[in-house]
């Protein structure tokens, strides 16, 4: 007999868009997750964020999908 994946709830983070503050319960969890993903993804020798390629971007998208941002 066959298993289900466990469904996990995405973590949610408000952001206020105004300040670009975060609130919530995991706010640290995703200041966190966010320096692990600049410091593996992204090359330091990059001057700017222009810089960095259109798919680089979609990957680290794709990482920081896995908390639920909601901008006030």
């Amino acid at each position: 007999m066959a298993t289900r994946p466990v469904m996990m709830e995405r973590p949610v983070i408000h952001v206020d868009s105004a300040t670009g503050k975060t609130d919530g319960l995991h706010r640290r969890k995703l200041r966190m997750h966010l320096g692990i993903v600049a410091r593996d993804k992204v090359d330091v020798t990059f001057v700017n964020w222009k810089e960095v390629s259109t798919a680089q971007k979609d990957l680290i998208w794709e990482d920081i999908q896995v908390f639920e941002l909601n901008v006030k």
